[in-house]
């Protein structure tokens, strides 16, 4: 069986390397291997062990998370489900290096891999497909494979090529900081989450602690792309202090998908990752779930090879496995993100333990914790509470209405003296 799989990140790779080991012939294409993807890079604890990541690329461990709201309200809880267990903590560490590690994983287990960029694909009347690639001298050829495995990102060509609609995309941007000892002594096992309309009008800001600096981030819908400096910069004033005499290392973007694609199989095509649409709701994670679909797609492929119509057990096994996680999170994201007033009751509830323990039940298994009669009891006692106090009762005001008015120009010129100086956003911002 040939094998050609477009994407040489952690999802692509867990694909080929699967392939390989099974006997495949598989060609593993990536357009720049030099490239690094932005992302925030937090994975649970039993990705280590599934897919036999390397403990030696774990930057920090964080056993504390921390969620502020648009009033400044600060929610600071523990990683730990219902079951106190040894690996309670989230793992953190940097894109490049587990694209790297799983790469040279999958090369071991007898994958080809090449640096060139994926062009067309069509089926022949054999039923293999005959896929176009460019090198990155320019040269164009062709390789005809059994099955086509596109891991290609959110702007996934292969997708395209198959005739997938075009999905909107959300805008996240990143700033990797690094920071004076003493500041990056509060980030040495805390992940801090920020919520407001100065924030994003739609998603979270994340300061993300990894070995020797922090990641710094925020997303927002397409609409509101054009302000995504902005947003940033409004992170990182909300940061304020502790983030004082950072500089800066690396500047980056990228899109998500915002629609998760149920029809994952075209054919002999076989769509996983981003170019999938497998990135959650609420949270924005996809790492994990696109190495469970590369694993998911190679076993399929390698059961039932030969029998088209069978391959689409790959997209009915995804949807069964955790199709209802993401639905819950999509709609758990459209409840508690969209106004500060919601944000704010969303924020006090992290504060109750039940919500707490079925979160990261939820987070760190990668199974739909099991709700109790007395969970919905104790959840819906608070949520009421809550939601007088924060509506009727004692209403609060955000820090900030919006993030700090200036263009994407003025906002670059901003980060770059904030950083470099440590001063205020403000005060960068009126320097500029």
């Amino acid at each position: 069986m040939d094998v050609v799989v477009v994407g040489a990140n952690c999802g692509g790779s867990i694909a080929a390397g699967d392939l390989a080991a099974s006997g495949a012939n598989v060609t593993l294409l990536e357009r720049d291997l030099a490239r690094k993807k932005p992302c925030g890079g937090a994975l649970p604890p039993k990705a280590l062990s599934e897919f036999g990541i390397p403990r030696t690329i774990v930057e920090r461990r964080v056993t504390r998370a921390a969620v502020i709201g648009p009033s400044g309200t600060t929610v600071e809880m523990d990683v730990r489900g219902s079951v106190p267990r040894e690996d309670d903590f989230i793992v953190m560490l940097t894109r490049e290096a587990l694209d790297r590690a799983l790469r040279e994983k999958a090369q071991q287990a007898g994958a080809v891999l090449r640096e060139a960029t994926f062009v067309s694909q069509e089926a022949r009347a054999d039923g293999r497909v005959r896929v176009k690639i460019r090198s990155r001298s320019g040269r164009e050829e062709y390789l005809t494979c059994d099955a086509l495995v596109g891991a290609d990102g959110a702007s996934s060509a292969v997708a395209r090529s198959v005739g997938r609609p075009a999905v909107k995309h959300a805008s996240a941007i990143q700033e990797r900081l690094e920071l004076p000892a003493a500041a990056m002594a509060h980030y040495e096992s805390i992940a801090e989450l920020y919520l407001g309309d100065d924030i994003s009008p739609d998603f979270y800001g994340w300061v993300f602690p990894k070995g020797d600096h922090v990641a710094v981030g925020t997303g927002c819908r397409p609409e509101h792309a054009n302000r995504s400096y902005a947003f940033l910069e409004g992170v990182k004033a909300r940061a304020g202090e502790k983030l004082r005499g950072a500089r800066r290392i690396l500047l980056e973007g990228h899109p998500l998908p915002m629609t998760r694609n149920k029809k994952l199989v075209f054919g002999r095509v076989l769509l996983i990752g981003d170019a999938g649409g497998m990135v959650a709701h609420t949270s924005g994670e996809g790492i994990y779930f696109s190495m469970a679909a590369g694993r998911m797609a190679a076993q399929t492929l390698v059961g039932f090879f030969g029998y088209g119509d069978r391959l689409q057990k790959y997209e009915r096994q995804w949807q069964h496995r955790y199709g209802a996680m993401f639905d819950f999170l999509e709609l758990l994201e459209r409840m508690s993100y969209l106004g500060n007033k919601r944000r704010e009751w969303f924020t006090d509830m992290c504060r109750v333990r039940t919500v707490q323990e079925l979160t990261f039940d939820s987070y760190l298994f990668k199974d739909m914790a099991t709700v109790r009669p007395w969970h919905h009891m104790n959840m819906a006692y608070e949520g009421v509470v809550n939601a007088v106090l924060d509506f009727w009762i004692a209403p609060r005001k955000p820090l900030q209405a919006e993030p700090p008015r200036i263009t994407a120009k003025e906002a670059l010129l901003a980060t770059k003296m904030a950083v470099h100086s440590g001063v205020g956003v403000g005060d960068a911002a009126a320097s500029a």
